[in-house]
């Protein structure tokens, strides 16, 4: 992997599906500033609406950032574009720039799975595998075909980095979806941290979990925020108050404001994000 530097970004339209066959790796160079993802003039064209138009925003290294806003505003489909999951859904097209290190993710034969493993995603709803908690953890790194003796090295490493190690590490061969709600998204947590991501995406990640499970997610998100760089979606924007260093507010598809959370909660610069924030709409 190259350590030369990047020429300034140029959007440039670029459709994900007539990409050329993936060969070219994303390089592991030192982040030169603490930028770690720049997104430029990004839009996601559906074929009969504009799903995202016109996104700049730039998310920093060690750092939570919140994406708050109504129902439909883009929120999911902004950060799906961030490590090429949006190409899963037929029929959306991404335009724009999306870099990684100062490197463009969509470019020419860059590999979407290898894109996955540098930037993670856990969902809504835990998507817990039929196998063991073990197993569960080790099953990205067996895909790569790591050794055994670093597989399990990493999977108590993650557990450990998910805050499960604790109430599992006795347990490691029980099926995992003995787990708890909570337990279980803590798992998923530890599986998308297995594969060594350097920023880690969260959809709603405690939507579907209890007060306890919550605040044990949330709780979790001080301490990742040490290692990488955290981008979660949540309609609750007390969460985002709680947990956020910087927050972002969609609404129709466009980043109306982004600034860091105390200020954008206390003295939002425009005044859309002012009526949500009270509660006019959303």
């Amino acid at each position: 992997m190259s350590d030369a530097p990047e020429p300034p970004p140029t959007p440039t339209p670029t459709d994900p599906a007539a990409g050329a066959p993936p060969s070219a790796t994303l390089r592991e160079a030192p982040v030169p500033h603490p930028v770690l993802l720049a997104v430029r003039h990004l839009f996601v064209r559906a074929p009969k609406r504009v799903l995202l138009d016109d996104i700049s925003l730039e998310l920093n290294d060690r750092e939570v950032t919140a994406i708050i806003g109504p129902s439909g505003c883009g929120k999911t489909t902004f950060i799906r574009t961030l490590n090429r999951m949006v190409e899963v859904s037929p029929g959306l097209r991404v335009e724009g720039s999306v870099r990684y290190k100062g490197q463009e993710i969509y470019g020419a034969g860059i590999d979407p799975v290898q894109v996955r493993r540098r930037i993670g995603m856990v969902f809504q709803r835990p998507i817990v595998f039929p196998m063991s908690i073990y197993e569960n953890v080790a099953f990205g790194l067996r895909l790569e075909g790591t050794d055994e003796d670093e597989v399990e090295a990493t999977v108590e490493r993650s557990l450990k980095r998910a805050g499960l190690w604790r109430e599992v590490g006795d347990s490691l061969e029980a099926p995992a979806l003995q787990l708890s709600g909570g337990q279980q998204q803590r798992l998923c947590i530890a599986r998308a941290l297995a594969t060594g991501p350097r920023v880690l995406l969260m959809d709603e990640p405690t939507a579907s979990l209890d007060p306890v499970g919550t605040q044990k997610i949330e709780d979790l998100l001080f301490e990742l925020k040490h290692e990488y760089s955290v981008v979660i979606v949540t309609h609750n924007m007390q969460q985002a108050a709680r947990v956020a260093d910087r927050t972002a507010f969609f609404y129709g598809g466009k980043l109306v404001e982004v600034d860091e959370t105390a200020r954008l909660f206390e003295t939002p610069r425009e005044r859309l994000t002012e009526q949500y924030i009270t509660g006019r709409f959303g």
